[in-house]
This record gives structure tokens, sequence and C-alpha cells, in this order.
């Protein structure tokens, strides 16, 4: 029996989004979670967090953001707003996370949030770079018509910021002159190339040697470790998981050339 069912959803202005989803639990106050992913790592490398839903009394849905299988990809428009830093890119994000919610809650009976806010309503979770997009719901609540915010507003439990990068957050890098920074490395000159060295940094398992002294000196610098996650998928699981081409054309703009034009975005 699957543990979940793929979909997509149908949004306002063309949008599509494809998610994964747990199925409702057999429940009347059911919390339902939101999971946007990371840059490059696809939704479909977390699928496994639906065997964890129902025991849980959990919805779980996981999206496969803008440009990545089976949703909408940006436009060149949309592309330009964001190297260039405007915060319509991030107003037009938070419109189609809050359409989402809406569909949910006027197709499909979601619980409302419980007096106590402990049951119903939705958690929206952003992992890792997927925090860009979380945040921008709740960066200027002027951007939603009131009768969509006055929708949403009372099943929103809470938000969930799993491990979120300084780039997200619009932040520069800490002790950026001498700390490492995969998108700046002249070993890797390419998009694709500095995306390939990226897979492999960031499912490595490091050892940190001086890491409770605070200091960006006692970590390690190498560029991966032998144990990494991404070393252990097969081709197939490296296809499904892995989207090089959606994150070079709309993700590393942030990270390379973009820095200011996050913050200037989310302010």
């Amino acid at each position: 029996m699957a543990l979940y069912t793929e979909h997509t959803v149908k949004l306002p202005d063309g949008i599509e989004i494809f998610y994964t989803d747990s199925g409702a639990p057999r429940s009347e106050d059911y919390t339902t979670l939101v999971v946007l992913h990371g840059s490059a790592f696809s939704g479909d490398g977390v699928v496994r967090l639906h065997e964890h839903a129902h025991t849980n009394n959990l919805r779980i849905l996981i999206w496969n953001r803008r440009d990545y299988r089976g949703s909408s990809k940006y436009t060149d428009e949309e592309l330009a707003d964001l190297i260039a830093g405007r915060k319509i890119f991030q107003d037009r994000l938070a419109l189609q996370t809050a359409w989402f919610f809406e569909h949910f809650i006027k197709n499909e009976n979601t619980p409302a949030l419980g007096p106590d806010r402990k049951t119903g309503g939705f958690i929206l979770m952003g992992w890792s770079f997927g925090n860009a997009t979380t945040l921008a719901l709740l960066s200027d609540p002027s951007v939603l018509p009131k009768s969509l915010y006055d929708t949403i507003a009372p099943y929103l439990m809470s938000l969930v910021l799993y491990d979120p990068p300084y780039t997200a957050l619009g932040y520069e890098l800490p002790g950026q002159d001498s700390v490492y920074d995969p998108w700046t490395d002249p070993d890797y000159p390419t998009p694709e190339q500095l995306y390939d060295n990226f897979q492999h940094w960031v499912s490595s398992y490091y050892n940190h040697p001086d890491i409770l002294s605070g200091k960006p000196s006692g970590m390690s610098y190498e560029k991966r470790t032998e144990k990494r996650t991404y070393a252990t998928w097969n081709e197939e699981q490296r296809a499904k998981y892995f989207d090089t081409v959606a994150a070079v054309r709309s993700e590393l703009p942030a990270y390379v050339a973009g820095i200011p034009c996050l913050a200037r975005a989310l302010m």
C-alpha cells in the first residue's frame, strides 16, 4: 500500500505546484504539515516523512517548489525580478503559498486551528533555502488581499525554520574571509560544477574538532568527506532527488550575485 499520493494543484495566475500527500488521518483535529525543500535537493528526496504522518496525527504535504519536477517554471520576468532584488518576487511567493493554503481550506476540509493552538491548522516548514519561500508569507501582510488573509490566518499554527542558510535570511556570510564558501570556489568555474561540488559538500559528514569554541577556526573546511549521503544514492535516486538545472536557473543568482538581492526582497 502506497504511503503517499502525487498531485498537482492549479493556483491562480496559471501557477501549478506538484506535491506528495500522505492523506488525511482518521481524525477530526489533525494538523497539516506543509514542507518546502531546499536548493537542488527536491521534495522527492524527503518523501519518507510520509511514513510518520498518521502516527503523529499529521497530514504531510511535500512541495516541489517552482522550477522543480511537476511545478511551474519561473518566467524570465520573475527571474529578472529576483536578480534585481525586487520585492515583487517575494510578494508573488507569498501569494502562491497563501493560495495553496486556501485551496486546502476550501476543498480538502482541513481542520481549523484548535482553541489551544495545539491541534488542527497548518505548520509551514522550510528546509534550507526553502525558507526563502516560507518567510515570504510572513514578511509583509499587506501583500495578501484581506479576504485571503482572513481565510488563512485562523489556520496557521506555526513556522518551522529547518536549517536555513544565511542566504535565505538575507544575511552576509559570517566570517566570510575565513570560511569555505562553495558558491565562490574558483576550482569550480561553471554553475554546473558549483552545484556538483555543492551536492558532495552539503551531504558530507564533518568532524568539527573545536566547534564548541564558537569560532570559525574551530570548523573543518574540507570540500567533502569520504562519508556523504549523495555518494550512497544510485543513478535513479540522484536524477530524482537532485535537480541541477532548476537550481542553476532559479537559485544560484541568490547565492552568487544576489545576497543583497534576497536581503532587499525580504525587507
